[in-house]
């Protein structure tokens, strides 16, 4: 956000029209620098240069960047003996006649009635605007052309976060149970579309091991599995004979055999059958 710029003071007009000029003259000798490079780039044939930088696009551009402003200066020298000249307004290029007709913005001089807002054409002097994407807008107008965060409904004026089709300020993207800020966090959807933080959903929905007692999660993003017998769930390593701790594979006599809710190799099988 820029404030508004003050309207001109009668006050050292001609030291100001003498800085503004040269202002001018820079930027015209900045101009002519930058279509002097790329002639020599040019003579160098690189094409990747050409491609990038000089279009005939930017070069037709800068031509009449160079132009404007010469006019420009060459104007503001034929009126610098007009009485309270100020300078040419940078959006209707006519003169700006008496201090209190113009004022400065952005780095040029304009009209007062010309220095307004894109949308509702309320001048801007001394009030607070926005300058984007080269149109200047009053704070009400600008705030309107900005998204809303789907949790607070406030406009986002810096950065945006967007995630399941919406768009949020970062802070205001959390999860839906324990309220942590899910900014650069892995996240997931629950059925209903509610926003949970990974240890959250977990705790809601993974199986828990009927032999340790633990979540059957993913460790470090791997895949991970779970075991399902006699109706309860299992991490991979936890199945396994009760007594002896062998686990059980699909090897002919290295399977599972389960007795009395218990889960059994082959050998403890047959022990646990014969008393």
């Amino acid at each position: 956000m820029d404030p508004g710029e003050e309207a001109l003071s009668s006050t050292d007009d001609v030291d100001k029209l003498k800085s503004y000029l040269v202002s001018i003259q820079g930027k015209i000798t900045d101009l002519e620098k930058s279509k002097t490079l790329k002639r020599k780039v040019s003579r160098h044939n690189s094409s990747i240069l050409l491609s990038a930088q000089l279009t005939k696009d930017t070069v037709e551009q800068k031509n009449q960047e160079i132009d404007d402003l010469t006019e420009m200066m060459m104007r503001c020298l034929e009126n610098a003996d007009v009485e309270d000249f100020i300078g040419l307004c940078a959006k209707c290029k006519e003169n700006i006649i008496g201090h209190e007709n113009g004022c400065k913005a952005l780095g040029a001089l304009y009209h007062v009635n010309c220095f307004v807002c894109q949308k509702c054409r309320d001048p801007l002097v001394k009030k607070p605007f926005y300058h984007t994407d080269g149109l200047t807008y009053c704070e009400k107008d600008y705030l309107d052309t900005l998204e809303k965060c789907d949790v607070c409904e406030e406009h986002i004026k810096e950065r945006i976060l967007r995630a399941v089709d919406k768009q949020y300020h970062p802070e205001c993207f959390k999860c839906t149970d324990c309220t942590n800020c899910l900014d650069g966090v892995p996240f997931t959807l629950d059925a209903t579309n509610n926003v949970l933080c990974v240890q959250c959903y977990n705790k809601k929905f993974a199986y828990t091991c009927a032999s340790c007692s633990k979540l059957i999660v993913s460790e470090d993003g791997a895949e991970t599995y779970r075991i399902i017998a006699m109706d309860k769930d299992f991490h991979v390593a936890c199945y396994k004979c009760e007594v002896c701790d062998s686990k059980f594979t699909n090897d002919e006599g290295q399977g599972c055999y389960p007795h009395e809710d218990r889960l059994l190799c082959h050998t403890h099988y047959k022990e646990a059958v014969a008393q």
